[in-house]
């Protein structure tokens, strides 16, 4: 990626664009503000706010200190801290920085975050063009810079997110499967059988080393998130997936590399940093065959259904896709119940009441 030419005092710095502004020779002002480095519009928004930091120094207008209580500091200051000290994931954090910079810091960056009232964030919150879960999902960040600058009642936390019914989850049959699997070759056949057969997330599968696999099972434990490589899984546990036998026999079809320790290898011998690659055959794959469109990860959700199918408990199906048993029960009941082997509705029949009998 080419580096941007910066405006006058600005400058990348970390997760964020660095506004400098100096007077009478002395530095007048510096902060951090998270955001994209790399961003034309970014970059644009942060020019404008140094523009008019300029101008009130110019006027002689006080800022508010470093010392100064946090609650007291400038919104942009505080998440920019709570993005540096957080120790959640890679993946997490970048979500984070992804919500402040679209939603929060436009709204609330020069506000101290003891001025942020509750009925500024319902405003902002009734105004965004978004499901129940990823509103909540929005508060939550805001909440938890406002925890961080330690502002007394936070309003965000007074604010509870009416939940909506979730969707269904959509699978495919195994015709569908297997007329969308036909449409490939090489290594994209690879990568959605084990979609499809082992029900490996999307970034774990490019992940994968050609020795984590023995004969029998992928030992999973690492995965590739927004190009880079995470030394663990989602759920931060390492996993054996068993490899049906179809797919076992799909896996052959990749010619050994001696290049890269990994399973999947791009053109220039590097692991894939993304699955663009990979979507761009699925999505002309329905098209070709004229099946209803489902994402890639419909294929995970169609081998949950395949080995509750099978007879399989929850807990060990819960296992081999990398969740909790209580994660698991959580999103897949309706397949659970669909195929419990005693299908007669009075199964939830109870034991006859007594009461009021002479």
């Amino acid at each position: 990626m080419d580096t941007p030419k910066y405006p006058r005092g600005i400058r990348a710095r970390g997760t964020g664009l660095e506004v400098r502004i100096f007077k009478d020779g002395k530095l007048a002002h510096q902060e951090t503000v998270p955001c994209d480095p790399f961003s034309k519009s970014d970059i644009r928004r942060v020019a404008k706010l140094r523009a008019e930091l300029s101008v009130k120094i110019g006027l002689g207008l006080s800022f508010i200190e470093e010392s100064a209580p946090s609650e007291l500091q400038a919104f942009s200051a505080m998440a920019q801290e709570y993005i540096e000290t957080h120790t959640g994931k890679y993946s997490t954090v970048l979500g984070y920085i992804g919500i402040l910079n679209k939603y929060w810091i436009p709204l609330f960056g020069k506000h101290p975050c003891v001025a942020i009232t509750k009925r500024e964030i319902k405003l902002a919150l009734a105004s965004m063009d978004v499901e129940s879960k990823t509103r909540d999902n929005i508060l939550g960040v805001l909440r938890g810079v406002l925890d961080y600058a330690e502002v007394p009642l936070n309003p965000a936390a007074l604010i509870k997110v009416k939940k909506q019914q979730s969707k269904a989850i959509e699978r495919y049959t195994p015709e569908e499967r297997d007329k969308i699997l036909n449409c490939f070759v090489g290594d994209v056949y690879v990568y959605f059988a084990l979609l499809f057969g082992c029900g490996l997330r999307p970034g774990e599968i490019t992940g994968l080393l050609r020795n984590d696999f023995d004969g029998t099972d992928w030992h999973v434990h690492r995965q590739i998130v927004r190009g880079k490589v995470v030394e663990s899984t989602k759920t931060a546990h390492r996993r054996k997936v068993y490899v049906p036998d179809w797919v076992k026999t799909a896996l052959k079809t990749i010619p050994p590399r001696i290049d890269s320790p990994y399973f999947f290898v791009n053109d220039n011998g590097e692991f894939f940093k993304d699955q663009r690659h990979f979507n761009r055959a699925w999505l002309k794959a329905h098209k070709r065959k004229q099946i209803h469109y489902r994402k890639p990860y419909s294929a995970r959700h169609t081998r949950a259904a395949e080995l509750l199918s099978m007879g399989l408990l929850a807990p060990d199906a819960a296992v081999q896709l990398g969740h909790s048993t209580a994660v698991f029960l959580n999103t897949y009941s309706e397949f659970i119940n669909e195929y419990a082997t005693n299908q007669d509705p009075r199964r939830f029949e109870p034991l006859p009441s007594t009461a009021h009998k002479r």
